[in-house]
């Protein structure tokens, strides 16, 4: 093993000539802030010292900052980790995400505590380590917060959230998202707001309340309401109200991981190109849960989101991994709230990162 102390003015320029001098595998043990000075201390100049040494079989490496499986038990204990490192909390590759300022453990611990997946928190670090690398160290917390919220921002991607309906919606989602609700809230929203002509079809024959529950807003709002019970009615109905400017079609909530649900609800989209589908999904659900509905409803040719109960969670990590893991997917609208029409709003992606992050960048 042949070890090295370097002395650089800079974090950034310390990294190069350790590069330059033990190559791209080399480990870093040390590092700090040293002051030199001369006549006694009267002109001091701080630098950062650095002590590395070279050794191609261990774990941590400075080639490009990367983040490796482990391949081998730790040399050190917790208490003897390496200064710098994260704490094991959220996971080992964000554990060995290695070398940042000392405010991207308190983001971790935010983005974890939000329930981000693992994988998206080391893409977003990741990126802000080397941000402050770039600027020489100089880059304050609140100047880090603000780059992570605009880091969020990026790969969410506001264009995504800027999505106009067609004339035929269709609510899809498990059971318990709310959909009938969603669309009443909508329909209102059309209504009051816009002066919009709309009609209500359901398609959920399966729950008499369901039915009931429609019908009793289109009776607030005096608007037509349809129950169809097969394809065939749903298309009548398409035909009937081919004026109004909005035509909201509501579906049986049942168990998303029955194929014959996926299924059905296919049979309904394909049977007229002019529907336009949404997946409302809760905001409340786990990212995995999440997860596993985006692949039972891949079959379907949605592409829109509705983002419900966001007023029932103060955590949003699982929707921002989601959007990340499903770029292809846009967000239309979210509902934060029981008041029919007040609590739905169009979905804006700086808002959704606000509700992740708190007053983290005002911090």
């Amino acid at each position: 093993m042949k070890m090295k102390k370097i002395i650089a003015p800079t974090m950034a320029q310390a990294i190069n000539k350790v590069k330059e001098e033990l190559g791209n595998d080399a480990i870093i043990f040390h590092t700090k802030k040293v002051t030199n000075g001369h006549f006694f201390n009267l002109f001091k100049k701080e630098s950062v010292e650095v002590l590395a040494a070279s050794d191609p079989d261990q774990e941590f490496s400075l080639k490009n900052l990367s983040v490796k499986p482990e391949k081998k038990k730790e040399r050190f204990s917790q208490k003897d980790r390496l200064p710098g490192l994260l704490p094991h909390r959220v996971s080992d590759k964000v554990d060995r995400l290695f070398l940042g300022p000392a405010c991207i453990k308190k983001f971790q611990n935010r983005l974890s505590e939000q329930g981000m997946a693992d994988q998206h928190i080391v893409q977003v670090l990741k990126i802000l380590v080397r941000k402050w690398y770039q600027s020489d160290e100089k880059l304050t917390e609140r100047e880090m917060a603000g780059l992570l919220k605009a880091q969020l921002v990026r790969k969410l991607d506001p264009l995504r959230f800027q999505s106009p309906p067609r004339r035929y919606i269709m609510l899809v989602g498990p059971t318990g998202v709310g959909k009938t609700t969603t669309i009443a809230k909508w329909a209102g929203h059309a209504v009051l707001n816009e002066g919009k002509k709309i009609a209500f079809i359901t398609s959920d024959t399966f729950r008499i309340a369901a039915i009931d529950q429609l019908k009793m807003y289109a009776g607030i709002l005096r608007v037509p309401v349809e129950a169809a019970y097969n394809e065939q009615d749903l298309h009548s109905f398409i035909q009937k109200f081919s004026s109004f400017d909005h035509v909201f079609i509501d579906t049986a909530g049942r168990n998303f991981q029955l194929p014959e649900y996926i299924d059905e609800s296919k049979r309904m989209i394909e049977s007229d190109d002019q529907i336009e589908p949404y997946l409302v999904v809760s905001a409340t659900a786990k990212f995995e849960d999440i997860q596993e509905l985006m692949d039972q409803f891949k079959a379907l040719p949605v592409h829109k989101l509705i983002i419900s109960k966001v007023d029932e969670t103060r955590t949003y990590g699982a929707i921002l991994s989601t959007l990340i893991n499903h770029p292809d997917k846009r967000v239309a609208y979210i509902t934060n709230g029981q008041n029919v029409p007040d609590d739905f709003q169009p979905a804006d992606v700086h808002d959704l990162v606000h509700r992740t992050l708190g007053d983290l960048d005002d911090e």
